[in-house]
């Protein structure tokens, strides 16, 4: 499988990509597009990438669709699925040079058909080439891009289960939770949570992050592992809750007695 460098880190403005020996230096700005938009919408964007390298980078982009893998890794597909939205974009270019220092501006046209209902995604993918087209000099080439996701409001449907909430190590260095969630919706997830643990008399003492800000795609699941470190109690309840949506969360609690004593 061919490896991919992108950022899935919601919130991000830009993004450096840089290939092991500093040749190829490129920052992509934005590394993710998310809009709101209704049926029949045309929507026009654009992507920066700023080549921050000493040489011309020649560069030939392509519209795929992609999914998660439920550890989070992003995985590139070879033909759209049902949620795919690479039919919906149109690009200004296919091929073109990043001068030395320089910035290119790629614009973008995306078409929203009047059918469309919940979520969709695709990639624009960049193939980065140093070798300036020049046989006697191999070059790097590394595979970048941005992400595009599209939610029509009207018509989405958010949908959440948490499928288990277990402890999947536990000893006196540390217990390790182990989450298992499932989008049953039509949309992409934006989520985020925490597991507050509270000793015997109902005290929370600390709050563990479950994670930072996800994405969770329909009919996908994902595994989140949330660590807590020197745990100092005997018995103890842990209350997870994952928020997504605006105001719509999902609850799980576990209740253990940790076998050890203070």
């Amino acid at each position: 499988m061919e490896k991919i460098l992108i950022c899935t880190r919601l919130f991000t403005s830009s993004f450096l990509v840089e290939d092991p020996l500093g040749e190829i230096k490129v920052v992509i700005s934005p590394p993710i597009i998310d809009v709101s938009l209704g049926q029949g919408t045309v929507y026009f964007f654009s992507i920066t990438l700023t080549n921050l390298s000493d040489m011309d980078l020649r560069v030939k982009t392509s519209v795929l669709p992609f999914t998660f893998e439920e550890n989070g890794t992003l995985v590139m597909l070879e033909e759209s699925d049902r949620w795919s939205c690479t039919d919906w974009i149109e690009l200004d270019t296919e091929k073109f040079t990043i001068l030395a220092k320089r910035t290119f501006i790629l614009n973008g046209k995306l078409s929203v058909p009047q059918d469309a209902s919940g979520g969709r995604w695709c990639a624009i993918t960049f193939d980065i080439d140093s070798s300036n087209g020049l046989r006697e000099r191999m070059g790097v080439k590394i595979k970048t891009g941005s992400l595009i996701f599209v939610s029509i409001p009207s018509s989405e449907e958010k949908v959440l289960s948490i499928d288990s909430f277990s402890i999947e190590k536990i000893s006196p260095e540390e217990i390790t939770f182990l989450t298992v969630i499932r989008n049953l919706g039509n949309t992409y997830l934006k989520i985020d949570g925490a597991v507050d643990i509270r000793d015997i008399n109902g005290k929370r003492i600390r709050t563990l992050p479950a994670k930072g800000s996800l994405t969770v795609l329909p009919e996908g699941r994902r595994v989140i592992r949330t660590v807590w470190r020197h745990p100092r109690v005997e018995d103890f309840t842990a209350s997870l809750r994952i928020n997504y949506g605006k105001n719509e969360s999902a609850t799980k609690e576990l209740t253990r007695k940790v076998g050890y004593e203070n």
